[in-house]
């Protein structure tokens, strides 16, 4: 184990030996450390008088070449213009201590050699005498920015110009390194010392602005009713949109844009498009099934200023976004499929459904238009054309007084039916009204103070009853008087 250790030491002592020998040889002999790079020369393991002579001495004093730039700058230097009296000696950068010869196998060391000041001096000299240099005849850089682009029809991105303004701490720096280094001409374009544009063409935020413009542009906000479809296209904004000289802010004027009336006119034409009496649509009815009913007095009926307001108060982001919303409809009536306040007359099965804000309120047999003598109760969406108490009903052969009157059909309505014990079933094929919808008196009262004109009157037949090919009864005639009926007043109409 002794032996082995001495025998260990004797081999680091014999290494470090050796290194000393060759470091301290190379530090006489007044050599550059292994991995070592001067003005940009590499010098490892050279004499540094070598160095002086080859890579310093003789290179100053005999340098020559030219500074190119924009707007054809070509300034010639000189010998004449050095002086490098003070500058630095290659021995000066030799390692003092031996163990950094050492470090130099692993770590490469750059130098640059001051120059006494001279190429300061230099730069100054240039500086003064070239007219590339002088600020009031420099264009300087301009912006990329976004147009818009009539040909095409959207915005495009205006590159940016370079300008010949000159950075003079960059340039300075750029001349520095240049002369230490030797390599032909300077070119100042190269170099990077013009100044540059602050928003350049591959700027993410221009870019994401002119996507966000031509996605605008592309925006069409889609209106659909009942299988008709009719869309706003945002183009027609185009001029409401001002885009900052940087284009770091669009905005969208929606006031003005709306005081030109664009958004009303739209309006009125969905309006002539979705107001569609006598459309036939679907109605599902209290037990989930679907019947087509024609829309006749009750029909949807578009609320054209809020339905134009609900346009103009879309903002840019929605318009320009990646799907844009579609267009709200505001309804004066809504459409069947839409109804929350309304009566459902099952025509078929002689049964009333009350709802209110989409709840059922009651339900109750009735009594429809009698199939037998041809009154049979049409079929439709009708309006509420009023509500009146104590009337009495007359026609050929009858006069009846009702307590609750609630016409929807000209002169076919809703009322109490005191002279009927029985309500529902088939009663109305062989017994049933003159075409009026008959409810026990109690359940007329209720609905009498439930609905008003908000509310829809839809009777239907299902397509199994309508296939019987029941007639319904002609249209009525008119009232003797068209006066409204009022208070104890006698009528001579349909019950």
């Amino acid at each position: 184990m002794k032996k082995a250790l001495a025998a260990l030491l004797s081999v680091v002592f014999a290494a470090a030996a050796l290194y000393s020998g060759f470091a301290a040889w190379l530090r006489i002999d007044g050599r550059f450390p292994f991995h070592t790079e001067l003005n940009g020369h590499d010098v490892s393991l050279r004499r540094a008088l070598d160095v002086q002579s080859s890579c310093m001495d003789g290179f100053y004093p005999n340098m020559r070449f030219s500074v190119q730039g924009r707007g054809g700058l070509s300034y010639k230097v000189t010998p004449q213009t050095f002086d490098f009296s003070g500058a630095d000696r290659a021995v000066s950068f030799l390692p003092e201590h031996t163990l950094l010869w050492a470090e130099s196998l692993f770590e490469p060391t750059s130098y640059t050699t001051r120059d006494g000041g001279a190429l300061d001096k230099l730069a100054q000299y240039i500086e003064a005498d070239s007219t590339a240099f002088r600020a009031d005849l420099w264009q300087e850089p301009q912006d990329a920015y976004l147009e818009y682009d009539k040909a095409s029809g959207y915005y495009r991105i205006i590159p940016e110009t370079g300008g010949t303004a000159i950075d003079r701490e960059k340039f300075e720096t750029a001349l520095t390194q240049h002369v230490l280094r030797g390599r032909g001409d300077l070119d100042l374009e190269d170099a990077g010392v013009y100044r540059t544009a602050e928003v350049q063409s591959s700027s993410p935020a221009l870019i994401e602005a002119r996507d966000k413009l031509n996605r605008f542009l592309d925006a069409e906000i889609v209106y659909r009713e009942n299988g008709t479809e009719k869309a706003f296209s945002a183009r027609q904004l185009l001029p409401y949109l001002t885009v900052s000289r940087d284009s770091s802010t669009i905005t969208y004027d929606a006031r003005a844009a709306q005081a030109s009336g664009m958004f009303d006119v739209f309006a009125a034409e969905l309006a002539d498009a979705f107001d569609t009496p006598n459309a036939q649509r679907d109605f599902v009815t209290h037990d989930g099934s679907v019947v087509t009913v024609t829309e006749r007095t009750w029909h949807a009926k578009l609320d054209v200023a809020a339905t134009a307001q609900a346009l103009a108060a879309m903002t840019f982001d929605e318009l320009c976004a990646e799907t844009v919303p579609e267009g709200r409809l505001c309804w004066e009536r809504e459409a069947l499929d839409k109804l929350t306040n309304y009566v459902e007359v099952d025509l078929t099965n002689q049964t009333l459904y009350l709802y209110t804000d989409g709840a059922l309120v009651l339900e109750t047999p009735v009594v429809s238009g009698c199939v037998a003598q041809h009154h049979t109760t049409p079929g439709g969406a009708f309006t509420l054309l009023g509500k009146h108490r104590n009337v009495t009903l007359r026609g050929p052969g009858y006069a009846s007084f009702v307590k609750y009157w609630m016409p929807f059909n000209r002169q076919i309505g809703l009322h109490d039916a005191s002279w009927r014990s029985r309500f529902g079933g088939t009663i109305y094929r062989t017994n049933g009204s003159h075409g009026c919808v008959n409810l026990p008196r109690d359940v007329a009262e209720t609905i009498f103070n439930t609905i008003d004109g908000s509310y829809a009157i839809v009777c239907y037949w299902r397509p199994q009853e309508a296939a019987q090919a029941f007639q319904p009864a002609a249209a009525p005639a008119q009232p003797e008087s068209s006066a409204p009926l009022v208070h104890g007043a006698e009528a001579i109409i349909n019950r």
